[in-house]
C-alpha cells in the first residue's frame, strides 16, 4: 500500500477517469494517506499558438479544467478526505514526473488508452515516457476489452 499516489487524468475520456480514481483509492494505505489527481493543459502558451487565443484564454482553460476535475472527483470518491487536485499546463509527461518529484509520490497510477503501434509513434505516448522517466513506481491501468 501506498502513502501518496498521484493520479494523472485525461478529461476527454470522463468513464476512464472514473475507474482510474476508485482503483488508485484501493491502493491507499490508510485513512491518512494522500491521492493527488492531476489535468493538465497542453501546452497553449508556446508564442506559435499563443497568437490564436485571446490573452485569458489559457487561464479560463484551466479554471474550466480544475471545475470538471473537482466536480468529477466529488461524484466519484465523496469519501476520500485526503484527495488533492492538481492543474498543470505544458508537456503532460514532464509535468506528471515534475508533480511525482515535487510531492515524494510513492506511486503514479497511469491509466492506458490502448492506442495502436502506429499512433503511438505519431502522438508518442505519455505513458511510456513517464515510466522511463519517474522517479517512483509506475502502475499502468489497462482499459478492459468491451464485449
Amino acid at each position: 500500500m501506498f502513502k501518496k499516489i498521484l493520479l494523472p487524468v485525461d478529461m476527454q475520456d470522463k468513464e476512464t477517469v472514473r475507474q482510474s480514481l476508485m482503483e488508485a483509492s484501493r491502493y491507499l494505505e490508510d485513512s491518512t494517506s494522500e491521492l493527488h489527481v492531476m489535468a493538465v493543459l497542453p501546452g497553449l502558451n508556446m508564442p506559435l499558438v499563443a497568437a490564436y487565443f485571446p490573452d485569458d484564454a489559457v487561464e479560463k482553460a484551466l479554471k474550466g479544467l480544475k471545475r470538471e476535475v473537482h466536480s468529477l472527483v466529488q461524484q466519484t470518491v465523496p469519501e476520500l478526505k485526503h484527495c488533492h487536485e492538481h492543474i498543470c499546463e505544458g508537456s503532460a509527461a514532464r509535468e506528471i514526473v515534475k508533480l511525482a518529484d515535487k510531492l515524494h509520490a510513492d506511486l503514479i497510477v497511469m491509466p492506458s488508452h490502448n492506442y495502436t503501434r502506429v499512433e503511438n509513434i505519431l502522438i508518442g505516448s505519455v505513458t511510456s515516457k513517464v515510466v522511463e522517466r519517474a522517479h517512483c513506481s509506475v502502475m499502468v491501468l489497462r482499459r478492459t476489452a468491451r464485449k
